[in-house]
């Protein structure tokens, strides 16, 4: 993957796929702890040990219809951030979600460009409008904090009958998202 944004689409789309109702995003740049993170937090089915273990190895894919058993995601998702001085967590148990976190050290010349984070967002929130994603960003720097917080169980209750996918609603949640990454300097990282 090119991309940080990508691999959140990845964790993302696995959410969904495990039955997810609510999905929490959060990204944390820190520039005095020198930290870029990434926590993808789900209520899906979750995962038992053996599965989680098994999860974070390429030779193993949960997809059914696969000819190959292969899933790249999350084991790419950590080499990327070990190979950026950094870590990766997963926790879960089954009927209570998953928690993945993936930790970058933020001026490290391999770490990948967080990438087109507006993008992949305003995907997952049109591609999958029945899930309620939590949004949050947060930067640390130079002594200030800067945060935004988007919410489409928030918008869903204001719209009441209009879906998600309604054009002037997409307009909106797309100007959002733009604001919110350019307020806390996301797009530049």
């Amino acid at each position: 993957m090119q991309d940080i944004s990508l691999h959140l689409l990845d964790i993302i789309e696995n959410s969904v796929r495990a039955a997810a109702k609510n999905i929490k995003v959060r990204v944390i740049k820190d520039h005095k702890q020198n930290l870029l993170r990434v926590i993808v937090e789900d209520d899906g089915v979750g995962m038992d040990t053996g599965t989680l273990e098994m999860a974070q190895n390429p030779f193993y894919s949960s997809k059914e219809k696969r000819a190959k058993k292969v899933g790249l995601g999350i084991p790419l998702f950590k080499q990327n951030a070990e190979l950026a001085n950094g870590c990766f967590n997963m926790t879960s148990e089954p009927g209570f979600g998953t928690v993945l976190t993936a930790d970058f050290e933020l001026d490290h010349i391999d770490r990948m460009p967080l990438g087109n984070l507006k993008d992949t967002l305003l995907g997952v929130i049109i591609g999958h409008p029945d899930v309620d994603y939590q949004i949050t960003l947060l930067s640390r720097e130079k002594g200030r904090e800067q945060s935004f917080h988007f919410s489409t169980a928030a918008i869903k209750e204001e719209l009441g009958d209009i879906p998600l996918t309604y054009p002037d609603v997409i307009e909106y949640i797309d100007q959002s998202l733009q604001e919110g990454i350019q307020n806390t300097n996301m797009e530049v990282v």
